[in-house]
């Protein structure tokens, strides 16, 4: 699931956008998976364990909690649609999503310090999640050390800025390079900018998972739908996003066989200027630097020192290529 060889892992962003309606979260999953998500997340925050009785934050995730039951219809929903399924979690609902075997852990930006949390999901060995949104380098540091500590040996660590939508300018994917140059790990991008533009942008920046907000209607009032996109625009995400990974190709210099042919019709050779005639020496007039007629190779401009003041032993016709053998070289090969 997790892994540099893999093509981009693309997360659908549930969250909490089926407002705790259990009929539309598993429209939602069918949605994304039509969509092209390779995955589906929730977050499964238990609020009487993490928000305290009467703040907004409580009466907006109380309104939009699933309990066991419908999370494993949703669970199995996703499976059935042949898309990975994970979710946020607790320490009080620890257990239950234990029980339903994610796909990984997520540690979520506002989690990332909770170290009894990140202690339990790095010790049931599955793959983890880390998101950054909220972190300064020394955090992301401590909690990936703690993570390792106790067993996570398959760690995906997420750029992420945590506003709500963030603007362009501080979504930062060049720290996505960075975060898998420090941690030695494969790195994503979690978007909580508005429309799909960053997505490509991420994958060229290096990351490996992306995590895109989804909704059925991004206009509805409060949750994450505002900074969501709907199936149209995150199929769009994901044409772009494996566009991008067509583009980017190779991870290294490479010359194609393609480009291979080009370049031996297309390269310049050594090529003599005038007729050059048996016990002639090569003279710099002698010796020009030219493309040769379709399909035809010689010496490199490289050995161009190497051959100045020898004597030809073979007759070479003008525009002809000069070739070692006619110089009687024979330690060096100038042939492309």
């Amino acid at each position: 699931m997790l892994g540099r060889d893999h093509s981009t892992l693309i997360v659908a962003e549930i969250g909490i956008n089926h407002e705790g309606d259990k009929a539309r979260c598993l429209e939602l999953v069918e949605a994304a998976a039509k969509a092209g998500a390779d995955a589906v997340k929730l977050q499964t925050a238990d609020p009487d364990e993490n928000y305290i009785p009467g703040t907004a934050s409580y009466e907006l995730f109380k309104s939009a909690f699933l309990g066991a039951e419908a999370t494993a219809e949703v669970f199995a929903c996703a499976r059935a649609l042949g898309v990975e399924v994970f979710t946020t979690t607790g320490m009080h609902t620890f257990d239950w999503i234990e029980r339903l075997q994610p796909a990984c852990y997520k540690i979520s930006s506002s989690t990332l310090g909770h170290f009894p949390l990140v202690r339990r999901a790095a010790r049931t060995g599955r793959p983890m999640i880390i998101s950054t949104g909220m972190a300064e380098m020394e955090d992301v540091a401590a909690s990936v050390a703690w993570a390792r500590q106790y067993g996570a040996n398959n760690l995906a660590i997420l750029q992420c800025t945590s506003l709500y939508p963030c603007p362009l300018d501080k979504l930062d994917l060049g720290a996505i390079a960075d975060i898998e140059r420090r941690f030695d790990c494969v790195a994503g991008f979690s978007d909580h900018s508005k429309g799909y533009e960053a997505a490509a942008l991420a994958v060229a920046a290096g990351a490996r998972i992306l995590e895109k907000h989804f909704s059925l209607d991004v206009t509805r009032p409060s949750y994450d739908h505002a900074l969501s996109l709907d199936s149209d625009g995150f199929r769009v995400m994901v044409d772009k996003v494996r566009l991008a990974e067509v583009m980017l190709g190779a991870d290294h210099k490479r010359l194609t066989p393609e480009a291979a042919t080009v370049a031996r019709n297309m390269k310049r050779y050594l090529v003599a200027r005038r007729d050059i005639e048996i016990g002639d020496r090569l003279s710099a007039d002698d010796i020009g630097v030219m493309r040769l007629a379709p399909n035809t190779t010689g010496m490199l401009p490289r050995f161009y020192d190497q051959i100045l003041d020898a004597r030809v032993i073979r007759r070479i016709p003008q525009w002809g290529p000069i070739r070692l053998e006619d110089l009687g070289i024979t330690t060096e090969k100038g042939e492309a």
